[in-house]
């Protein structure tokens, strides 16, 4: 059975989503803001003109094929702390999306829908104050999230429970290899092996940095991590239950 979709995290370090590239020229048009404001996550180059940040990417479908750009997927950006919508846009015939938030500072996260597929969730680790380009949104049909659960678990999790795949960073946003994840509230962590697939008997991160942690409580989970010469900074995440949770773990 080939897991691509366990190889999710892999595409986060190689399209660096906290080290902003540029703008994108092929996105939708900018959703209406609305709700709060806040202070977001991640850092990168350029910043938001009269008061605003811009969030531009491309969708993907992660498949046992590989990645496709997937056009149709519904984009919107919230305030972390209630929830309220701050723009959306619906992703262009080649996945690309841009998203233009009225505010200088958001505390917040993307959430990507698309028809019979997971929902999925994106959190960055720190601060947005930002521009950001070429955020990576990955998406998995309901039979490859039910594969995944069964290879981590072996007889799945419940649909009150969520999981959240995780890349260790260092500070100049390489992978970190050897380093270790916890959660609080905790789920069964793993970590991927030799192969860029999970491995059971992996006990901390290949150099790859990406560790999974599945069958967790629904609800705020408080994500760190460990490895040697390194002090990462523990941030708050909030898991949904049946669907999956992505985020970065940095010093």
């Amino acid at each position: 059975m080939r897991l691509v979709p366990l190889a999710i995290l892999a595409s986060l370090s190689a399209s660096a989503w906290l080290v902003a590239c540029g703008s994108d020229n092929n996105s939708t048009t900018d959703g209406n803001p609305g709700g709060g404001s806040g202070s977001g996550s991640g850092s990168g180059s350029g910043s938001g003109g009269n008061g605003t940040l811009t969030l531009s990417g491309i969708a993907k479908e992660i498949s046992t094929s590989g990645t496709t750009p997937l056009p149709g997927v519904m984009m919107t950006a919230y305030n972390a702390s209630d929830d309220s919508v701050l723009g959306m846009a619906t992703t262009g015939a080649d996945g690309s999306f841009s998203i233009t938030v009225h505010a200088t500072t958001v505390d917040g996260y993307l959430k990507a829908t698309y028809g019979n597929y997971k929902t999925t969730y994106l959190y960055p680790p720190h601060p947005l104050t930002m521009d950001y380009a070429n955020v990576p949104v990955y998406v998995v049909s309901t039979n490859n999230y039910a594969l995944v659960n069964q290879f981590l678990l072996m007889n799945g999790q419940t649909n009150t429970e969520g999981w959240v795949a995780m890349l260790l960073q260092d500070a100049s946003g390489n992978p970190v290899a050897g380093g270790t994840v916890t959660s609080n509230p905790m789920g069964t962590v793993n970590y991927n092996g030799s192969d860029g697939k999970p491995n059971k008997s992996a006990t901390a991160t290949f150099t790859d940095g990406i560790a999974y942690d599945t069958a967790i409580t629904a609800g705020t989970v408080t994500v760190s991590a460990a490895a040697t010469g390194i002090t990462f900074m523990s941030h708050d995440i909030k898991v949904r239950p049946d669907a999956l949770t992505l985020t970065l773990v940095t010093p």
